[in-house]
């Protein structure tokens, strides 16, 4: 029972092979020459004392068969037309129908060969397939007994065949042809499954790195002021944003913002929301911040709305003037004491209400202090300590007095992976 190979030709009902089930069909493949091989061994030294096997006949028919098997497979690297399965199927039942010829037809002990033979063909062309080929094999099995010299015709289509052997052939089709119909549509499902999240990993790929370049590429260099910055999404792309703005030489612009939810929603607002900010860029910051906030509401829906903090640190006069829409306070680490202070004020997030008025901030800084600012991803990854916020100000206690440059790291080795789960953004800036 060997093959001269598999078909390369798309118009046959072999046409679909899917990456789970070529395994199954190559196994059946290799079974063939395996069966040969315990066909041979089985009549070489195997006694049989119930039926009547024509031993030399049958050991020289199947080797003649493996022979010329073997050289069409030779032969179809050049004729491709020879791998067509038809082919393979045909050989498979010359073959057997030869095993039972010789070895007393139906009561042979080779007969479960046929059942195997219609396995094959279910797995090459389906149900219909497998039912043909059931119905095939029936005749040659009725032909074959009607031929044999031992038995009457009444007897073989009466007690042998239609009873014993028939029936079996058309279930053994129907149960195979029906389960690999359904592995089939299993597996074209499995593959457009896998192909639709390739297809999505790659658009998220280059929305992630869409999304990166939205980030700054570096922090601004000005004398006295040191400026760090550390971000971590929590999927491939994030609901966060930072941004610097350089409003004057000796002045510059910092916005921290954070959407609502995660994912894809999320990255296009933040998108919307960096836009928003140059598009109502003002020295009035409270005014800045309305005219964002009906930006907006124009283009978010209900379910959705954004908490962003805006403001300008002014070096030379040590300050910090900003607008908190809803979102973290800004935090100062002393850099005489290292005490960490909160500057809680906030007004409402952005996206809620057309109503809503921001106030301007300040905050006075001293030599050596540092102005962190940060999003709830970062408490909320500390909150397996207690308090989120209270085991942040106890992490910027710990680390005051080390390079800013380090801090982002020493923050993500210090949230535990499995708290990863919103995105996570510091901004620090230490003033001389």
């Amino acid at each position: 029972m060997v093959s001269p190979g598999r078909s390369n030709n798309t118009n046959t009902a072999v046409a679909y092979e899917g990456s789970a089930l070529r395994p199954i069909r190559r196994l059946f493949y290799a079974a063939r020459w395996a069966v040969l091989a315990f066909v041979l061994l089985i009549t070489a030294f195997v006694p049989f004392h119930t039926v009547l096997v024509q031993r030399m006949h049958l050991i020289v028919s199947v080797l003649i068969i493996a022979f010329v098997t073997a050289i069409v497979q030779i032969l179809a690297r050049k004729w491709t037309w020879l791998k067509k399965p038809v082919l393979s199927v045909v050989a498979d039942i010359v073959l057997v129908s030869i095993m039972l010829y010789f070895s007393d037809g139906i009561q042979s002990p080779f007969y479960p060969l046929y059942y195997v033979t219609i396995i094959i063909v279910a797995i090459d062309f389906g149900m219909g397939g497998a039912l043909v080929c059931a119905a095939v094999l029936a005749g040659l099995s009725l032909g074959i007994d009607i031929i044999s010299p031992s038995r009457t015709f009444g007897e073989v289509l009466i007690l042998h065949d239609v009873v014993r052997t028939v029936p079996y052939l058309f279930l053994i089709a129907l149960i195979t042809g029906a389960l690999w119909n359904r592995m089939r549509v299993l597996d074209e499902t499995a593959s457009a499954l896998r192909a639709d999240r390739a297809a999505s990993n790659r658009e998220m790929e280059v929305a992630s790195s869409i999304q990166r370049a939205q980030l700054p590429v570096e922090t601004p260099t000005m004398q006295g002021v040191y400026i760090a910055a550390a971000y971590k999404p929590a999927r491939e792309v994030g609901g966060d944003l930072y941004d610097f703005y350089p409003v004057k030489e000796d002045i510059v612009g910092v916005t921290i913002a954070d959407v609502s939810g995660k994912g894809v929603p999320a990255a296009l607002l933040v998108s919307a929301s960096k836009y928003a900010i140059r598009a109502n860029y003002s020295t009035d910051q409270g005014a800045m911040m309305s005219g964002i906030n009906r930006h907006i509401i124009a283009v978010t829906t209900d379910e959705m709305f954004i908490t962003m903090l805006h403001g300008t640190l002014t070096p030379h006069m040590r300050e910090f003037k900003y607008v908190n829409a809803g979102h973290m306070p800004p935090i100062v680490v002393k850099g005489s004491t290292g005490e960490v202070l909160i500057h809680d004020h906030s007004d409402p997030p952005l996206g809620v209400s057309e109503l809503c008025v921001y106030h301007e901030q300040r905050i006075p800084l001293e030599p050596g202090d540092t102005l962190v600012l940060y999003t709830d991803g970062v408490t909320d990854a500390l909150s397996w300590l207690g308090d989120g916020t209270t085991a942040f100000k106890k992490f910027l206690a710990q680390v005051a007095s080390k390079d800013i440059n380090t801090w982002g790291d020493e923050l993500i080795n210090y949230i535990e992976a499995p708290h990863h789960l919103d995105d996570i953004t510091m901004v620090a800036i230490r003033i001389d």
